[in-house]
């Protein structure tokens, strides 16, 4: 198998970021998938890509390269990522988090965002990162539910 050349990507810096073969492919995987994906949803899609056993750690390794640049946010409940839908800009996430089948909508929302920060500097807390989750039904499961 032929593997892609390493490339970069403008991170949410406005820096290049070199990403390898894994962290190119994990993107990739990230950018079709439907739901938040774990790291071990992730090994055996990547495993027969490269058409190797992956281990877990290169995984976390493109995880972590990835988030550190913008280009993927975690969802800390559920220990997933997705990749993020404004990696050129820097923001704090809003997630709205559906229940039932699990789909995660980034909505960045400023005006939530200022209102929080500006709580923060009043209770004298330095706000390092932000990520907002909200869990409830999205639309297509809430119609499902009042169907029934």
């Amino acid at each position: 198998m032929k593997l892609k050349p390493a490339k970069t990507e403008t991170c949410r810096h406005g820096d290049e970021c070199a990403m390898g073969v894994n962290e190119g492919y994990v993107r990739e995987i990230l950018a079709q998938a439907q739901t938040p994906m774990t790291a071990y949803d992730i090994i055996p899609i990547l495993s027969k890509k490269l058409e190797h056993v992956i281990a877990p750690t290169t995984v976390y390794r493109a995880l972590n390269h990835l988030t550190a640049h913008g280009l993927v946010t975690r969802i800390e409940s559920r220990n997933a990522y997705v990749l993020c839908q404004h990696p050129h800009e820097s923001h704090d996430c809003l997630f709205f988090i559906c229940r039932n089948c699990g789909a995660a909508t980034e909505a960045p929302d400023n005006k939530i965002s200022r209102l929080l920060h500006k709580e923060a500097e009043t209770l004298g807390f330095d706000v390092s990162r932000q990520i907002l989750e909200i869990v409830g039904l999205c639309k297509a499961c809430a119609a499902k539910s009042s169907a029934h």
